[in-house]
């Protein structure tokens, strides 16, 4: 759902037509998925603790993004007790997409920028290289020019070294790249 919902998002924005009742029953759904979470399915065995805390805080980054923000949901994940960092700079996205800016610096506030490399083919579907671009758009909503100018030279010499990517780690990083050159416009042409 969070997916195929932030895909649907960015194509509305760039001027697709999109249905409405599609946007709507999407947001309906995540609304209901957002507020019946609890971080109990993890002792429960349903997910990972790391997979469903990020599903949640992606869920809520979505609907953030689509204008609707769940800030009774965002709180009580941020309140939970042991929240991944990667978790955490999702949620700090979604805070920061709701106009609540210092809550989510406060949430980052002495976050590594790093992230430790793996691999997942289930789950959330992550790599070191996805979470480090869901950092940058992070970065890129709070304002952070240096710090995210760093991470995207990174993310940029990762991309380019030849080693293969997952379509979504590529998604990702392209996504978050552009965001970046649309908010600090290159001062020479572009070439791919």
């Amino acid at each position: 759902n969070s997916y195929a919902g932030h895909f649907l998002l960015i194509a509305k924005d760039q001027g697709y037509e999109i249905p409405g009742n599609l946007l709507r029953n999407w947001e309906r759904a995540q609304k209901r998925l957002a507020k019946a979470w609890d971080p109990r399915q993890n002792a429960a065995g349903f997910y990972s603790s790391r997979s469903n805390e990020l599903s949640q805080a992606y869920r809520l980054y979505t609907l953030a993004l689509a204008g609707k923000p769940e800030l009774s949901a965002m709180n009580r994940l941020r309140e939970s007790a042991k929240l991944s960092p990667i978790a955490k700079w999702r949620l700090a996205a979604a805070y920061a997409l709701a106009g609540q800016k210092e809550i989510a610096s406060k949430l980052i506030n002495q976050l590594p920028k790093s992230v430790d490399p793996y691999q997942e083919f289930s789950g959330s579907y992550g790599s070191a290289l996805r979470d480090k671009a869901m950092i940058l758009e992070t970065l890129l909503l709070l304002d952070k020019a240096d710090e995210a100018a760093t991470l995207m030279k990174a993310m940029s010499e990762d991309l380019s070294s030849g080693r293969w990517h997952s379509t979504q780690t590529t998604a990702y990083c392209l996504q978050a790249i552009g965001q970046f050159a649309e908010k600090f416009p290159p001062g020479k042409e572009l070439k791919f």
